[in-house]
């Protein structure tokens, strides 16, 4: 089955595919894990407390996820008197990106910048539609043996990143549902760091 050809097929209009699609997104975050969810806000706190850095990384349009969840932990949790929100994504430097794919092959984009940067403690955050990508499963793998608390974020049925992450988040999902696993991504990435802000004191109305 794949939900969104099947949604499509049933509608026959942009209005109410919007309120079909909008409606499997709603049933998708109602069937999330909510412990996965406190455990990743609890990691990400921890990971603060103790002055270690969340890493994230993603593929595609993913990466945006993981990078705008960089945004919002620096820019939008910072208080004074707090703990920093050491966070980096890890496609961000498309210099350092580029090189190491053209260098070492893409499949070590992430790793090999977790060998660099990477200290027992931190957080690494991995966010992939299909669970499967190359690049993460090496990097959280690295994560794994070298004291990192990890982090899945997967659609589909979650695939290897499921497995080996500490902690994951799994949106079931059909083969053809990018957009609506994306939309939990940044979803998810809002939960956490309005949850941590609010929690910490910064509330965000002027």
């Amino acid at each position: 089955m794949h939900k969104l050809a099947e949604i499509h097929g049933a509608t026959t209009n942009a209005q109410d595919y919007f309120q079909a699609y909008t409606d499997r997104l709603t049933g998708l975050l109602n069937e999330l894990d909510k412990d996965a969810i406190a455990a990743t806000i609890d990691a990400i706190e921890q990971c603060s407390q103790r002055g270690n850095t969340l890493f994230s990384m993603a593929n595609g349009g993913s990466a945006a996820s993981a990078s705008h969840l960089v945004n919002d932990l620096v820019a939008g949790c910072f208080l004074e008197e707090k703990p920093r929100l050491r966070t980096l994504c890890l496609t961000d430097n498309v210099a350092t990106v580029t090189a190491l794919g053209n260098d070492a092959g893409f499949d070590h984009i992430f790793s090999h910048q977790l060998r660099v940067h990477m200290r027992p403690g931190d957080v690494v955050l991995a966010m992939s539609v299909s669970g499967n990508s190359e690049n993460l499963i090496q990097a959280v793998d690295y994560a794994n043996e070298h004291g990192a608390t990890t982090i899945g974020y997967a659609g589909f049925d979650g695939g290897r990143l499921a497995e080996k992450c500490q902690i994951s988040v799994v949106i079931p999902t059909t083969k053809d549902e990018y957009g609506p696993v994306e939309d939990v991504f940044n979803i998810l990435g809002h939960v956490v760091i309005t949850y941590i802000a609010m929690s910490r004191g910064k509330y965000l109305h002027h």
